[in-house]
């Protein structure tokens, strides 16, 4: 038996519609794991920062499963470079609308998550709960890759910053409780990106490319695992080696 398999744990994903999410998704199922999406555009559409209806269907997923064993915070807006989104705007025109909408999804989804589950995880002392941050979260963007005159999301930047403090904060609380919680901290990966961008992203860390669609899956499955049982309130940088020159 792999120490890696999820036989019949239920983990609750959001942003499972997503870019990355499916990627791990299929992954986490063929380890056994039963996976729950919370997001406006899945099967089962929830506004995750929508408090109530967040609420309402974690009852549901309990009074189905009786029980949930980890969740994955996956839900992020996070535009592709050169897409004319106003996320790429000098930082002082920023909207601010634009921010308080990035903030909700990116960073106070997860705590309206957590604060529908935790009540259960308690209970049950156990569970592993994963928030997908950035290694924009622990370092400046590098703005010289984008073309003049645009510059990476700054809203994109704080929250995901922000997450790792709310992982924090989660663990600490949770950890007499047996629960633990933790952060994916990714690097950028391909996605339809220019040639050029590519190239120029690529030069920044130790491998001298992004990543490649399914290289986070082992670790989502990892931290969500009996493998990582003394691993909370830490965070797993997957880079290339960008945050380590």
């Amino acid at each position: 038996m792999s120490k890696l398999q999820l036989q019949g744990r239920v983990i609750l994903v959001t942003g499972g519609a997503g870019f990355l999410a499916s990627q791990f998704i299929p992954e986490l199922e063929a380890e056994g794991a039963v996976v729950e999406v919370l997001d406006i555009n899945g099967d089962r559409p929830v506004d995750i920062v929508n408090a109530e209806e967040v609420r309402a269907r974690v009852a549901e997923i309990l009074a189905t499963h009786s029980k949930i064993d980890g969740f994955v915070h996956a839900a992020a807006i996070n535009p592709t470079p050169g897409s004319g989104t106003p996320q790429f705007s000098p930082y002082e025109d920023f909207p601010i609308e634009l921010w308080k909408a990035e903030f909700d999804v990116n960073l106070t989804s997860a705590q309206i998550v957590m604060q529908a589950i935790s009540p259960h995880l308690k209970k049950s002392m156990r569970g592993s709960v994963v928030f997908i941050s950035s290694d924009l979260g622990l370092i400046a963007p590098n703005n010289s890759i984008y073309e003049p005159g645009k510059f990476k999301d700054i809203a994109y930047v704080s929250s995901k910053a922000g997450l790792l403090g709310l992982m924090r904060g989660w663990a600490s609380y949770l950890g007499p409780y047996g629960v633990r919680v933790n952060a994916l901290v990714p690097g950028g990966m391909e996605n339809g990106h220019a040639k050029d961008f590519l190239e120029k992203n690529g030069k920044l860390n130790m491998l001298g490319r992004m990543a490649r669609p399914g290289e986070y899956n082992a670790a989502i499955t990892f931290l969500l695992s009996e493998s990582s049982t003394y691993m909370t309130g830490s965070s797993l940088v997957i880079d290339g080696g960008r945050t380590a020159w």
